[in-house]
């Protein structure tokens, strides 16, 4: 079941990245929704190493619920995680949240081996959610 899931979000952005690129406008009870793109906006699994793809997987599965963009009916839980969010903060102190957590964060220390921290790192560091740019 949990392979399931995991496969399911690894071709997710493969089938929004194609309903964003054919213009579907989407509604529900006749209120137009955000874009498909703005919802999931996770770089194709195509353009990303092995290793970019082994933190990704971990990073959907572990992280994504409360760290990727809200949808508008929501907010993050998390702070939002992308590459500059690991450059402000560096990669150390990234490094030392994922493993130990905060108040309102668990840590990973007992249950992520160290290469796959730096696997999810270095997935983040492919991720660009400004809105500015």
């Amino acid at each position: 079941m949990a392979k399931l899931a995991g496969l399911i979000f690894l071709l997710l952005p493969l089938a929004v990245s194609s309903q964003a690129q054919n213009g579907e406008n989407r509604e529900k009870d006749g209120i137009a929704l955000a874009p498909v793109h703005s919802i999931v906006p996770l770089p194709p699994s195509k353009t990303l190493s092995i290793a970019e793809l082994a933190g990704k997987k971990l990073f959907v599965q572990r992280c994504s619920v409360c760290h990727l963009p809200a949808l508008p009916s929501y907010s993050v839980y998390g702070p939002v995680l992308d590459r500059k969010l690991v450059a402000s903060r560096g990669e150390a102190a990234i490094r030392e949240r994922i493993m130990h957590g905060s108040s309102r964060m668990p840590g990973w220390q007992y249950s992520l081996k160290p290469a796959e921290i730096d696997e999810i790192i270095g997935y983040l560091q492919t991720l660009n959610f400004t809105q500015n740019e």
